[in-house]
């Protein structure tokens, strides 16, 4: 079964959301690790003005929304997730 992964919306509602995957869906294919990179990377580089950022599971709505406050929130969020 396929995964839907994560929606990440911003506090103003100035950006579209953006969907992340939940693993590197490509696998071995160079083009397609690249555009979860990209996904990643467009995160990434949110302006602070942005934040608080709204992430929400898409497969288990069960699971509260993560509300992260900085870039530092973000990355620990990754890192765990991701692990």
């Amino acid at each position: 079964m396929y995964l839907k992964g994560y929606r990440i919306k911003t506090s103003h509602g100035n950006i579209q959301p953006i969907t992340l995957p939940k693993w590197d869906f490509g696998g071995d294919k160079p083009w397609t690790n690249s555009i979860w990179n990209k996904t990643l990377n467009s995160i990434r580089e949110m302006d602070e003005t942005n934040y608080p950022l709204t992430i929400s599971d898409l497969d288990d709505s069960s699971i509260m929304k993560i509300h992260l406050r900085d870039k530092i929130e973000l990355d620990n969020w990754l890192r765990e997730t991701f692990k």
